[in-house]
């Protein structure tokens, strides 16, 4: 008996001594003051070479349940998730699941995150909204021809739809405006309709006091309206102190609560704008005119005035008030402060443009736009928000009790909240509207509610979503619709796709190119911003800016090339200089190598293009880079060399916030690497350098297709995972910019799915396109699939006939996606699908062109829908581009391009700010492909 009890003892004892451990890395049990964007990590020991899937459990819980997981079926020891709750006491664990099904858990462990810094952007809303205001502790959300109210979560609660599109959107303490092109919808908190108006309102003067462009009207608490009195071009109006401040394009006038005018301005200019300053008991307003800043009183009586040499409508100026100053920004780059006599007190110039001014406090101040920082009044920089591209900002940003928020839009549209130390009494004091005291009451002149219908928003019961339940809220729950599958289209014949590669293209959001602004002259511009000492000067009414005339504009000539020498692995390659024709408008070069060169697509950073592909010498393709200028000049070449064949199918541009560098990440194949070939990643920094480069796949030929940025931090990739060296699952990854794999998923049925593109949602998951076998009608039908921030699955679905139908290429506007998709018939026919984030597929059309036509991609320009690729003429492959109208189900030819040889065009891109577009494309002269750049007007 004491024999069997030693060895159970000894059994015991090496279970527990070799049995697999997770352990906590960070945040550790008790951590305090853990940041709100904090990274998860932990360290598994002796797994003895077992493959773990890892789960990642977050909650304000002790008692953690499976309604706390955040992350499954992951493969790094890494996590990076949503911004926490500052001050916030966090539980937290991983779980292990090995490939027999084992599951091994860690301890929990405790953490508190640190209080909110200056500069945090601790709310972030994914939507793709035009507007979105603060309702008590509520969001609501104004899009197009709906408005939807999110309670604190940011889950949508209730949804009011409208038959006219909304143009703005306005609140005070009790009521909702909803401005369309020739009315005024009145709702209450709640969003239930209480006023109709047949008037387009321009703005709020106060509380119960609002403004059309010429008309003033008083509301009730009640929401009965009154119209006051009619008043021409009114540009705005403002209620102070029991008064009414309104200025027309060319008067300013002061008004009592009879709305009685009782003091009067005029002016020989047109006016764009004013504010007011509070200064030792005494109020002024600056107006801002096309020649000139005025100062009044509140008795209207000219108190000073600063004059222009450039108009305002030239320079797009703006004018605010900061304390007891006024705040001039001018021409996007140049921040004037002056004291209340209009004297030039400092002057700052920036390298980037700016739309808004918004204070902070006596010491700092922000600015917005396509960039948003904190400087105080030396001009250091505080803090700074920003992504590789410049931001367009989506609306006029707002604070309010939770702090600044910005609306903006680069890869994704997102409005975001920013926590910095703002003067709270300073807001209350100026961004409170002010009620108006009415002697007399008010007759109602409404129409009742009648037109505003009120929908939940739309969750197909046909697929899986998970929801979070929304919080406590007195308005109605969503409720559950259903998507509508579109008919089967037309009957088509195609010989089927084969699972090559093929010239794709996704095609970047071009950068927009500055052209240099006119200074306003204050002072000689400085490159970096520095204080000015200004002389006292009297307060005569009559103080002029001196600004000088604006600086000539030089485009730079192209230079010409160097020849380009660099190690091997990867190798630079010497190129001639090629002479540059910057005036030309319209330019053909072919890049004729004595070996194969092949481009899958472009991608455009604001300054250069970076092509990707592969050349050919011998047997194999090693995959290559490109580095050309607008003008058509090669600055490097940088070839990666390995034993078999890889190539480049799409590519990224990341940039480094901590040093402003660039990186470009390019996603395809290797053959190289791996058992049979595998998805490969590689980043390279501008000039051609490795950062890293990773290939991922099963034992069978996996391939990498599409990569799309996630935000400055993450991105993201798909491709085929090839199962049995037969069967393949599309596969969508997650990676950090230093190349760490965050989770990867696959998705898929008993036969074969192919990616061809990724594309970000607006509630930041993604929605990957492909085709299946698996599913459908037979053959190969578009396969769409909506996957979370997490990569699970929400929904997918199928659309095609008994014919393949095979997607060419994605275009993303808002929550909608065309895809356009090709159908096996003879000849060949093409169609568009429209699928929406949250309603599944929408309407359709098919479309066959005259002729032997082959599409390779599609994207947008300047509003138009365009598809590339090539047609057979004469034997011989020619360039095309058609356009295609999604709205009238038309299709036009916009151009041919012909070279002695085969073409096919592969991308097209238009730089703004520029009149030509860039076509990229493929030729073939005595059997070797070379690389083509067109540029043309269309």
């Amino acid at each position: 008996m004491k024999n069997y009890l030693i060895i159970f003892v000894v059994i015991l004892f090496s279970t527990i001594t070799f049995a697999l451990n997770i352990n906590i890395l960070s945040p550790q049990e008790n951590a305090q003051n853990v940041d709100i964007r904090t990274s998860f990590r932990w360290q598994t020991i002796d797994a003895e070479g077992k493959e773990l899937r890892y789960k990642i459990y977050i909650s304000e819980d002790a008692n953690i349940d499976e309604k706390d997981l955040k992350l499954e079926n992951i493969f790094s020891n890494f996590y990076t998730g949503d911004v926490l709750k500052p001050e916030t006491t966090y539980y937290w664990k991983v779980e292990g699941v090995d490939q027999d099904g084992n599951v091994y858990s860690s301890k929990t462990a405790k953490f508190t995150t640190r209080s909110l810094r200056a500069g945090d952007a601790y709310i972030i809303i994914f939507e793709e909204f035009d507007k979105i205001l603060p309702l008590d502790d509520n969001f609501l959300g104004i899009s197009k021809n709906k408005v939807e109210l999110m309670n604190a979560n940011k889950v949508i609660v209730k949804t009011v739809d409208f038959e006219q599109n909304i143009e703005d959107g306005f609140l005070t303490s009790n009521a909702v405006f909803l401005v369309t092109q020739s009315e005024t919808f009145v709702l209450d908190h709640s969003l239930e309709k209480k006023a109709q108006l047949n008037v387009k309102i321009k703005g709020l003067a106060g509380e119960n006091i609002f403004y059309s462009e010429n008309e003033i009207f008083s509301i009730s608490d009640d929401f009965q309206i009154q119209k006051q009195i009619d008043f021409n071009n009114i540009q705005k109006a403002l209620v102070k102190d029991g008064y009414i401040y309104l200025l027309t394009e060319d008067k300013f006038v002061k008004m009592n609560s009879n709305f009685e005018a009782v003091e009067s301005y005029d002016f020989n200019d047109k006016t764009f704008d004013f504010d007011y300053l509070e200064i030792q008991n005494m109020t002024l307003f600056p107006i801002l005119t096309n020649n000139n800043i005025i100062l009044l009183d509140t008795n209207l009586q000219k108190m000073s005035q600063l004059d222009f040499q450039i108009e305002t409508q030239r320079y797009q100026r703006k004018i605010y008030t900061y304390y007891d100053k006024i705040v001039l920004l001018s021409g996007s780059k140049n921040l004037n402060f002056y004291d209340s006599e209009l004297n030039l007190i400092r002057t700052f110039t920036y390298e980037e443009n700016f739309n808004y001014f918004v204070p902070v406090n006596k010491d700092r101040f922000i600015l917005v736009g396509e960039s948003i920082k904190s400087f105080n009044l030396e001009g250091n920089l505080v803090w700074n928000y920003s992504t590789i591209n410049k931001f367009q900002i989506i609306n006029e940003p707002l604070v309010y009790d939770k702090g600044l928020m910005v609306g903006v839009k680069d890869f994704l549209t997102r409005f975001l909240i920013f926590y910095d130390d703002f003067d709270s009494q300073y807001y209350f004091t100026r961004y409170i509207k002010e009620k108006m005291s009415l002697p007399q009451p008010i007759e109602e002149i409404v129409a009742p509610p009648s037109t505003v219908t009120v929908q939940a928003t739309p969750i197909t019961p046909q697929v899986t979503e998970i929801t979070p339940e929304p919080t406590q809220i007195t308005v109605p729950e969503p409720v559950e619709e259903t998507i509508t599958v579109p008919s089967t289209p037309i009957d088509v014949t195609v010989e089927p796709t084969p699972s090559t590669p093929q010239a794709t293209e996704i095609t970047a959001e071009p950068t927009q190119i500055t052209v240099p602004e006119p200074v306003e002259e204050v002072i000689t511009t400085p490159s970096t911003p520095i204080d000015i000492t200004v002389e006292p000067t009297p307060s005569t009414p009559q103080a002029t800016e001196t600004t000088p005339e604006p600086t000539q504009i030089t485009i730079p000539e192209p230079l010409e090339e160097e020849d380009i020498t660099a190690p091997s692995t990867p190798v630079d390659i010497t190129v001639e200089p090629t002479p540059s024709t910057a005036e030309a408008t319209e330019l053909t070069k072919i890049f004729s190598k004595s070996f194969d060169e092949y481009i899958y697509g472009s991608l455009y950073d604001g300054e250069n293009f970076y092509l990707y592909g592969y050349e050919g010498k011998n047997d194999n393709w090693d995959a290559k880079t490109w580095k050309m200028d607008p003008y058509g000049n090669i600055l490097n070449e940088t070839s990666l060399y390995a034993q078999n064949t890889d190539f480049f199918r799409d590519a990224i541009i990341t940039k480094d916030s901590t040093d402003n560098s660039k990186n470009i990440i390019y996603v395809g194949d290797t053959l190289s690497y791996g058992l049979n070939g595998n998805a490969y990643i590689v980043s390279l920094t501008e000039d051609g350098s490795v950062n890293y480069q990773i290939d991922y796949g099963d034992i069978g030929r996996d391939s990498g297709i599409s990569i799309t940025n996630i935000d400055e931090n993450s991105y993201a990739v798909t491709g085929n995972l090839f199962i049995n060296k037969k069967l393949s699952d599309i596969f969508v990854s997650k990676y950090l910019n230093d190349g760490t794999r965050i989770w990867t998923n696959n998705f898929g049925g008993n036969d074969v799915e192919i990616a061809l593109d990724i594309k970000n949602s607006q509630d930041q998951g993604f929605m990957v396109f492909g085709a299946t076998r698996s599913f459908g009608a037979g053959g190969f039908d578009v396969y769409v699939l909506k996957i979370d921030y997490y990569g699970n699955m929400k929904w997918s679905n199928v659309y095609g006939d008994s014919n393949d139908n095979i997607p060419v290429g994605v275009i993303k506007e808002g929550r909608k996606y065309y895809v356009l998709f090709e159908t096996s018939s003879t000849p060949m026919s093409y169609g568009i699908l429209e699928v929406d984030e949250l309603n599944g597929f929408g309407d359709s059309f098919e479309f066959s062109l005259d002729g032997s036509n082959k599409f390779l991609g599609f994207t947008t320009i300047d509003e138009k829908y365009l598809a590339y690729g090539y047609s057979i003429e004469n034997g011989k492959k020619v360039g095309i581009i058609y356009e295609i109208n999604f709205e009238e189900e038309k299709v036009e030819k916009i151009n041919t391009y012909t070279l002695d040889s085969d073409f096919e065009i592969i991308s097209i891109s238009k730089p703004e700010n520029q009149n030509s577009i860039y076509i990229f494309g493929n030729t073939t002269i005595n059997g070797i492909n070379n690389i083509v750049l067109i540029m043309d007007i269309l």
